[in-house]
């Protein structure tokens, strides 16, 4: 839901096992209707630099039934077929809730309800987005990376903001449908890009401040539990993954580290009732800003730059003391670049571009370095605990000292260039 002032519509794929229950929920009704629909798309993935010709149609029986409730009319539809593209072809099974009059936060309610009584699934691609996708050879959800937000240089904070929610929460809810939806292979890097939404939209509540609007406690909170679980299955992949393979390169004997097959379900966790509630709690919540013309307190290009401002600084004298930063230390001044990091791409519209790309550059370095560090501390403290009962162990923890050391210099230097630059907004 891009906007919450446009049309307003939400799609869910529907489990099999509540099929059946939804169709007599929509059925048992004298208002309800059925009927065939058929589309066909002979260029439509054209425009999106595909190859011509490619072609995709839907064929799906719609039951769909009106309801009224406080403050809305809302068009549900069950659309139920298949997507056919060449001689590939994917089933459909997906309920839509569309705002035909009335309050946008009524249609969100109404949603969560159903959403809740059947254990939907929400899904951010349309039909014609999935079906260019199957007619490519790409059937499953993609990977969603960040983009940049764009908004008019005259918009209030409120409107700012706005558009930044959207960005992120479309970041989020595309890599948890991919969790649910994508191919398995791809998970590792759908965590990774579900947290790297969750920390934007983080960083942006602290970038626009309290005064723009503050989110209750409890969506804080599950987004900070959502983003736990997902850091465990990060961490996890460290172990297990590159972290491990590099080790082996370089003759460690071989080693099983506890815990470090048993990465979860995050498919499960995707489709988890927590985390749909919170999923369209926060599209609600976004839903409910205070429009364009509230009172929107400092002027945005005035917020920005004491923001940035305040934030370099604070990073400049961390940069002085990095030589006394443990690993906790450095764990929280890798937090404060990202933020950095986030803070001037999403102030990006108001700054000097050459300004802001020079900052994003060595903000970008900088993180990286330090993720590394971060990376390495866990496999390290993940093999310190086998020492006790493999003195093999010995030899990753040594390795992995040594290449600690390395990444610190990287980042003393990144953090140094940093800390170099003038301040943005100045």
């Amino acid at each position: 839901m891009a906007d919450a002032h446009a049309e307003v519509e939400l799609k869910f794929l529907v489990p099999a096992a509540s099929r059946a229950a939804l169709v007599a929920a929509l059925a048992g009704r004298a208002t309800s209707k059925r009927e065939w629909l058929t589309a066909s798309h002979p260029d439509a993935a054209q425009a999106d630099g595909l190859e011509a010709g490619v072609q995709f149609q839907t064929r799906v029986r719609r039951l769909s039934r009106r309801v009224r409730t406080r403050g809305a009319v809302v068009e549900i539809a069950l659309d139920e077929g298949r997507l056919l593209a060449g001689g590939a072809a994917r089933r459909l099974c997906e309920v839509g809730f569309e705002l035909v009059s009335g309050s946008p936060a009524a249609l969100l309610a109404l949603a969560e309800r159903w959403r809740a009584r059947f254990g939907l699934v929400f899904e951010p691609r349309h039909k014609a987005e999935r079906g260019r996708a199957l007619a490519c050879g790409r059937p499953d959800a993609p990977l969603r990376k960040a983009a940049k937000p764009r908004y008019a240089k005259d918009s209030t904070p409120v409107e700012a903001l706005g558009t930044v929610l959207d960005e992120c929460l479309d970041h989020i809810g595309r890599n948890v449908i991919g969790l649910a939806e994508g191919e398995p292979a791809q998970r590792g890097e759908h965590v990774h890009q579900c947290r790297v939404g969750i920390r934007r939209l983080r960083s942006a509540l602290k970038a626009f401040g309290d005064g723009v609007g503050k989110p209750p406690p409890e969506l804080v909170d599950g987004l900070r539990q959502l983003f736990g679980a997902l850091g465990t299955m990060r961490d996890r992949d460290v172990l297990s993954g590159g972290v491990a393979a590099e080790l082996a390169r370089a003759g460690a004997p071989p080693l099983a580290l506890p815990g470090a097959a048993d990465n979860g379900d995050p498919a499960a966790l995707a489709r988890a009732g927590d985390t749909q509630r919170l999923l369209l709690a926060w599209i609600a919540w976004r839903a409910g800003l205070a429009p364009a013309g509230a009172a929107d307190g400092a002027p945005l290009k005035r917020l920005a730059r004491q923001r940035l401002r305040r934030w370099h600084k604070r990073l400049a004298v961390a940069a002085q003391a990095f030589d006394e930063l443990d690993d906790a230390g450095l764990h929280a001044l890798r937090k404060r670049v990202k933020r950095q990091r986030y803070a001037v791409e999403f102030f990006a519209p108001l700054l000097p571009r050459k300004a802001a790309a020079r900052h994003r550059c060595t903000l970008a370095a900088a993180q990286q370095a330090l993720g590394s560090i971060n990376d390495l501390a866990v496999a390290r403290a993940g093999y310190k605990d086998l020492v006790a009962r493999d003195s093999a162990a010995w030899f990753a923890v040594g390795w992995l000292t040594a290449r600690i050391a390395e990444a610190r210099r990287r980042a003393r230097a990144g953090l140094g260039a940093l800390a170099a630059l003038a301040p943005m907004g100045r």
